[in-house]
């Protein structure tokens, strides 16, 4: 997981810087799991955003991020633990 900063945002996704000189692009279809038509009524310059380092595209040389793959992930983490709780309490 990284976090980052709306640097700037347009329809298709926002530029998010996450360190010096370090940035990544954040398409509309990785917010959020429902559809996004236009990444401008989610996100502003200047969001703070913690999202998932989801690749690299050599060609453009830019970093790809998502926000829905890192709420997937941590929802499937949340199960797991509530998983391995009701195991053990059904050990007791």
């Amino acid at each position: 997981m990284v976090k980052g900063t709306v640097k700037e945002v347009d329809a298709k996704g926002a530029i998010i810087t996450l360190a010096d000189h370090v940035e990544g692009y954040l398409r509309a279809s990785e917010i959020q799991r429902d559809r996004v038509e236009d990444a401008r009524t989610l996100l502003k310059e200047g969001d703070s955003v913690e999202a998932k380092f989801i690749g690299v595209d050599k060609k453009s040389k830019s970093i790809s991020l998502s926000i829905k793959a890192k709420d997937h992930d941590e929802k499937v983490i949340r199960l797991r633990s509530h998983a391995a709780i009701s195991w053990l309490t059904n050990l007791c």
